[in-house]
């Protein structure tokens, strides 16, 4: 359960630092279900309008992150008020998933991400597995500090130009290394080497 404070501070304090005429012991019995609106004190933290001297914290269940101003359902457990819906938000910005500390999963048999504008992912390591994997971009830029390709079998198709810009390139083939053009150039500044036991020309 990640939980909404983001300081640690004891109810009684914390109730006699928020500006909340209205509020309340901790006697609602456990599963009374309470709409109220998410306040914020003068330490930064998180709590129910009419509700300052309960823990608030958020329900495993409600993975949207509560901010301030949003109109919500929280249900009573002891001295704890856990959110379980968020009714409405006044703030505009992106909805946030949260599962706090928990790692999140999604299983589905199909699964589809529409972002509209733009779809950014950030992540230390990412890792794709599937049978098939299609990719359609007008335009593709990549950026990696060592990039590496294994695969039974490559083809590779370019409309126009093709341009590689390197320190060195090494080709290496076991079997068969060809170059084919209708005008064809090599040229080296200093040396140019062509060594075979056979060697045909023309």
């Amino acid at each position: 359960m990640s939980r909404i404070m983001q300081a640690e501070m004891p109810p009684m304090q914390r109730t006699l630092a928020v500006k909340d005429d209205y509020a309340m012991d901790c006697r609602l019995p456990s599963g009374t279900q309470v709409i109220a609106d998410v306040r914020l004190d003068v330490h930064g933290c998180l709590y129910l309008a009419s509700y300052a001297a309960y823990d608030l914290q958020v329900a495993t269940s409600c993975l949207l992150k509560p901010q301030e101003g949003d109109r919500i359902r929280a249900i009573v457990d002891q001295k704890k008020l856990f959110v379980t819906d968020i009714l409405s938000r006044k703030q505009s910005g992106p909805l946030i998933i949260n599962s706090g500390e928990s790692e999140l999963h999604i299983q589905a048999a199909g699964l589809t991400l529409n972002g509209g504008h733009h779809l950014d992912i950030y992540a230390e390591k990412i890792s794709l597995r599937s049978k098939m994997a299609k990719w359609i971009s007008e335009q593709m830029n990549q950026v990696a500090k060592r990039w590496f390709v294994q695969a039974d079998d490559a083809y590779r198709k370019i409309k126009h130009n093709e341009d590689v810009e390197a320190k060195n390139i090494s080709f290496q083939a076991e079997d068969m290394l060809a170059l084919k053009g209708r005008l064809t150039s090599v040229s080296g500044s200093a040396v140019v080497k062509v060594d075979g036991s056979q060697i045909h020309m023309g």
